[in-house]
């Protein structure tokens, strides 16, 4: 009789978002400038050089989600809260590959290239080089155990 598809109006579901700001629009000019005013204090080259450059060898959800890591937590390493230089920056999967972990959001963080070696070290000598030159705080020390742990780790002992 007619070619249009019944869809059954009780399984249509619609939720209001919460705590979205509606100032923030990617259609309105306005809106625009609030995400632009959002991403003050990043530095736009290494942004767009993470951009052009993805790594080569990994996927294209793991390169994504470095980019939106690094402006999501502001050009900072996760551990120390230092701003990042381009040679510093390392997006550390926080569960391994090997340990099947993912190239999700969740799974992945940005840190320091020092950190992530500290993070990944086994030998003794070495975390003690990579302590002394980073000199990190009880809590930044508890940080990298974290890391630590989920990539099945012993934690590092401070005297």
């Amino acid at each position: 009789m007619f070619d249009l598809p019944v869809v059954p109006i009780g399984y249509v579901q619609h939720r209001n978002p919460m705590w979205k700001r509606k100032s923030i629009n990617k259609y309105t000019s306005k809106g625009r400038e609030e995400i632009h005013r959002n991403l003050k204090g990043l530095d736009l080259n290494i942004l767009f050089y993470l951009m052009r450059n993805p790594i080569q060898n990994c996927s294209i959800e793991y390169n994504d989600n470095r980019i939106s890591l690094y402006s999501g937590q502001m050009g900072k390493c996760a551990v120390t809260g230092r701003r990042l230089i381009l040679e510093e920056i390392h997006c550390h999967h926080k569960i391994p590959k090997h340990l099947k972990g993912d190239d999700g959001y969740p799974n992945l963080t940005i840190i320091h290239v020092n950190v992530h070696r500290l993070v990944h070290a086994v030998h003794t000598d070495t975390i003690q080089r990579l302590l002394n030159a980073l000199q990190l705080t009880e809590y930044q020390i508890r940080r990298v155990n974290n890391l630590r742990k989920l990539c099945e780790l012993a934690p590092i002992k401070v005297n």
